[in-house]
């Protein structure tokens, strides 16, 4: 069995499997901040309990879901399941992570910048938040967040989930470009976000070359990671946080 034929072969994942872990996503993620809400009073939360109640509460319904998902229809094995498994040479993806986000940034998102003549891009949501975390805690607060839940939830989601089910059905190079597209897609939650789209896309071209190269998803994890930390060190620079 060649690499291109075997990725996941005991995955039996739907695109409905896939959209349903989404939406479940979304609804933990807005009940987590209603309970937040609610135990804050019904005062409306600030930024990074906002973002940790979202976050928190996103990340348990949908591991909650793979869970049952794996146990009900699957082998029960994450790693057989959703290739959810490191190797001790993983911890290089976070410096495959930061050069990658640095080649797009320099190679993608700043000539696109240009060419379009936008001098001053609309700020993301998760600017705003980086810029209310005065204090250490809150600073650890956003890493976590978007350093290890989010890398970790996307990849369980776009290679673990989609981009086997695509794979069964296209070839490699069709399932690494759709796969990539909803990937970066996925990102217009934020609207502000609508620049970053093409460098996404190169992003989410590069993760699922990984994860059907290695026929897991622990490197793109940690590649994600590495994307994501650069990201946020630059924002915490950047608004001199």
């Amino acid at each position: 069995m060649t690499t291109e034929q075997r990725y996941l072969p005991a995955a039996v994942w739907s695109f409905w499997d896939a959209a349903g872990l989404f939406v479940a996503g979304l609804f933990g993620s807005i009940a987590a901040i209603s309970l937040g809400v609610a135990f804050n009073g019904g005062e409306e939360l600030s930024q990074i309990p906002l973002l940790l109640a979202s976050s928190i509460g996103q990340a348990v319904v949908t591991l909650g879901l793979l869970t049952y998902m794996s146990r009900s229809r699957g082998t029960g094995s994450w790693d057989l399941d959703f290739g959810l498994r490191f190797e001790r040479s993983d911890w290089r993806g976070l410096f495959y992570g930061i050069g990658l986000q640095l080649a797009v940034t320099l190679l993608v998102t700043l000539p696109l910048l240009v060419l379009l003549g936008v001098d001053d891009p609309p700020e993301q949501d998760v600017a705003e938040i980086v810029g209310s975390a005065s204090s250490l805690t809150g600073r650890l607060a956003v890493a976590a967040v978007v350093v290890v839940i989010a890398p970790l939830i996307e990849e369980l989601l776009f290679r673990g989930v989609i981009l086997s089910r695509l794979r069964r059905g296209f070839g490699q190079a069709a399932a690494i470009a759709i796969s990539a597209a909803l990937f970066s897609v996925f990102h217009l939650l934020d609207p502000d976000t609508r620049f970053l789209v093409p460098g996404l896309f190169v992003i989410g071209v590069v993760l699922a070359r990984q994860a059907l190269r290695t026929d897991r998803i622990g490197l793109a994890i940690t590649t994600h990671a590495g994307v994501n930390l650069l990201a946020v060190v630059g924002l915490f620079l950047d608004l001199g946080v």
